[in-house]
């Protein structure tokens, strides 16, 4: 497994997302998520989505994940979206691959 410096954790506001290549990093204030950038329905980057803390939606078609239960689909969604584990050591924010 490789740990990745991602960003510290000022960076991204609660509520908000990053794309760093091919993870979109997503602060709920408490706890930071790590998943695919991209919408695994067509691609679209999941970082121009919406965010509410708990649920990513992707605003191309309103595909929505439960990030706090692991990616599991919400709504229209038809399928899982991949996560990665995340670690926050000070101010760092790391993504484990």
């Amino acid at each position: 497994m490789a740990r990745e410096a991602v960003c510290k954790v000022g960076d991204i506001p609660v509520n908000g997302m990053k794309q760093f290549g091919e993870v979109c990093v997503l602060n709920a204030g408490k706890r930071f998520f790590a998943c695919q950038s991209a919408c695994p329905h067509e691609g679209v980057p999941l970082c121009d989505g919406a965010f509410d803390g708990e649920v990513l939606t992707c605003l191309e078609h309103l595909w929505g994940w439960n990030l706090a239960e692991g990616g599991t689909p919400q709504g229209l969604a038809e399928k899982e979206l991949e996560m990665r584990e995340v670690e926050v050591e000070g101010d760092v924010v790391y993504v484990i691959s």
